[in-house]
């Protein structure tokens, strides 16, 4: 997908999901103007990451994500106030139907946002670094692996990242996380094959036809997803800039 730069005036849609794309490394300079907008929770989370670099992501990913949904909202950044489900899912505040998720690997950072639509993002970096076939092995549903396992050498890597952000974006957005056997619901994974939930032993908020998964093309390297309630609702893609986050308070 193509992501624009960002409008002037920025409006949502009731029948849009937006995504932002971040490359953090070339946000880097903006975290002393990004942590001011954290809450101390927040701020006392990124300290406690051991790796000065998980640190700066976090700052960097959570002020970007304030930046944003204040822009929607029209409100400070630092006024925002989050709540978080069971599972740790972050939410705002009840007075408001705008949906958001978040996800980040590596140098890359991705945004969901929508209207009244419960929606999950999710994006890997693709490393041969993991041992892909145990993880599927133990993770994946039957279904799958057996998908997997029919794949030629050269597209099983692509398969296994096509499966597992098609399933994290599905938990996310469900608002479940990894609280849910992944091994009980299955997704299409085959490369070139469209993203589909295809079937869910467990009772799902809505019907198994009322959710939507898509790819999304965000770089060289990358696998992602997202997963949205509706079938009537369409893409947008944004990039965040500098120039986006040093607008903050104009």
């Amino acid at each position: 997908m193509e992501f624009c730069p960002s409008p002037a005036q920025l409006t949502l849609p009731i029948d849009e999901v937006h995504i932002w794309r971040a490359e953090l490394q070339t946000l880097h300079s903006l975290i002393p103007t990004l942590l001011p907008l954290l809450s101390e929770d927040e701020q006392a989370r990124a300290n406690r990451f051991y790796f000065r670099k998980d640190h700066d992501r976090f700052i960097l990913a959570r002020g970007i994500l304030r930046v944003l949904l204040g822009r929607y909202l029209d409100l400070p950044p630092q006024r925002l106030q989050f709540q978080y489900n069971p599972t740790g899912k972050p939410l705002l505040n009840s007075q408001t139907q705008l949906c958001f998720n978040l996800s980040h690997s590596h140098q890359l950072a991705l945004y969901a946002v929508a209207w009244n639509r419960d929606v999950g993002i999710d994006v890997e970096q693709i490393s041969l670094e993991r041992d892909y076939e145990s993880i599927a092995a133990r993770f994946f549903a039957p279904q799958e692996q057996a998908t997997l396992n029919q794949l030629s050498p050269d597209l099983k890597l692509q398969g296994f990242f096509n499966g597992w952000t098609r399933k994290e974006a599905l938990l996310k957005a469900i608002g479940k996380g990894l609280t849910l056997p992944l091994d009980q619901f299955a997704v299409s994974l085959s490369p070139g094959e469209p993203a589909r939930l295809l079937q869910a032993a467990w009772n799902l908020p809505q019907s198994l036809d009322e959710w939507t998964l898509q790819d999304l093309q965000v770089g060289e390297g990358y696998a992602a997803a997202v997963a949205a309630v509706g079938k009537d609702w369409q893409l947008r893609g944004w990039q965040v800039d500098a120039e986006v986050l040093m607008a903050i308070g104009e």
